[in-house]
């Protein structure tokens, strides 16, 4: 029996269901390939990002320790790219200290877009150095998509190079050699729905157009309501529902939605229950994606597998999710929109379908063997 512990430090959206869905669905997956596998997870609220990269290792360890969970044998630790790697270790007793640790990068600071409001110059390289040593110090660093993993990598040399000498070096080679694409699953609930021949919440009408990401600047609100606006302007009717969480500072084009498409809006905001957001979600006709960040993409997908129609760039991590053939030059999106309101794109549900959580597992499963193989 291998047993695991993850460590989450930060249990919101897509962390979440990573952590949730991996700890579900690992044991099955081990014992399909013949182990056998004990998953235990210690996780910290959904917050305070830049503090849980200072101070989740300590507060874990901790947690850890109280809980008796390190008094038997852990084969890995399987921690995420908002803990620091080199304090979690040195945190450890010292009996723990050499087992093997994984690095599991959602997103990282290195490659995260600029904010628009917010001058380069003022970038806080810190958190992008606490991620780098994080992959330098692991005994593996997987990613959530090959683009991620792409740009990561590639953006390591000219990160380095741009502190004094000496630097560390061969850092990207270094990572790149025990580095691995582990993806996140979907859940049951909306594969299920994109199979479902019952009528939706929303009553007949024109089509129904569903934003599901963050409210912030990097998801493209402003293209979104450019899209929008073209659409309004060459005569086509169109509904919304714009679901997504929102936070202290949101961009001001989602105010701007809501009083220029007001008598379109048929949800506004957050669902707070995960099937009040699957049911909105099957019960819509098209995902219009403007997004320029997004290292896996796990709302587009989870429209993808609900059965909507999916207008998106041709960027990111989305093709491979779904193959160049199904999206769109970016300057050509507005044009995709317009026709989609007018002839439904094919459905993508098919390429959502093998992100189902029973074969991701099994994947983090065989990375996991490459682990331990790769340490005796």
């Amino acid at each position: 029996m291998r047993r695991v512990i993850l460590l989450n430090p930060y249990s919101a959206g897509s962390h979440a269901q990573w952590a949730q869905g991996l700890a579900r669905e690992w044991p099955a997956a081990a014992a399909r390939c013949g182990g056998e596998l004990e998953v235990e997870v210690f996780s910290l609220p959904g917050r305070h990002w830049k503090w849980r990269m200072h101070a989740a290792a300590l507060v874990l360890v901790d947690r850890m320790v109280e809980s008796g969970a390190l008094n038997q044998v852990v084969d890995a630790f399987i921690v995420t790219d908002m803990l620091d790697v080199a304090q979690f270790r040195a945190a450890l007793p010292p009996g723990m200290r050499d087992v093997p640790v994984v690095v599991y990068f959602h997103e990282n600071q290195l490659t995260f877009p600029p904010h628009p409001e917010r001058p380069e110059v003022e970038w806080d390289r810190h958190y992008a150095w606490l991620n780098l040593t994080s992959a330098w110090l692991a005994d593996a660093v997987w990613f959530n998509s090959h683009y991620h993993r792409q740009i990561f990598l590639e953006a390591v040399p000219a990160f380095i190079s741009s502190f004094p000498s000496p630097r560390p070096r061969n850092a990207a080679e270094r990572i790149a050699k025990k580095s691995n694409v582990v993806r996140i699953g979907l859940e049951n609930d909306v594969l299920e729905a994109g199979k479902l021949d019952l009528p939706g919440c929303f009553d007949a009408g024109p089509p129904v157009v569903v934003w599901n990401h963050r409210w912030e600047y990097d998801k493209g609100p402003a293209a979104f309501l450019s899209c929008l606006d073209a659409a309004v302007a060459a005569g086509l009717d169109f509904r919304l529902a714009v679901m997504g969480q929102s936070f202290d500072r949101v961009p001001a084009e989602f105010a701007q939605m809501k009083e220029r498409h007001a008598h379109r809006i048929l949800v506004w905001g957050h669902r707070e229950l995960r099937r009040e957001y699957v049911e909105v979600l099957r019960s819509a006709d098209l995902a219009l994606v403007t997004a320029h960040h997004d290292f896996f993409g796990i709302s587009v997908l989870e429209a993808a597998a609900a059965g909507l129609g999916v207008i998106a760039p041709n960027e990111l991590a989305y093709p491979e999710h779904f193959g160049d053939e199904f999206l769109h030059d970016r300057q050509a999106l507005e044009a995709a929109f317009l026709d989609a309101l007018i002839r439904p794109p094919a459905s993508l549900a098919h390429a959502a379908e093998n992100y189902a959580w029973n074969q991701v597992a099994q994947e983090a499963w065989k990375a996991v063997l490459m682990v331990w193989n790769g340490l005796d």
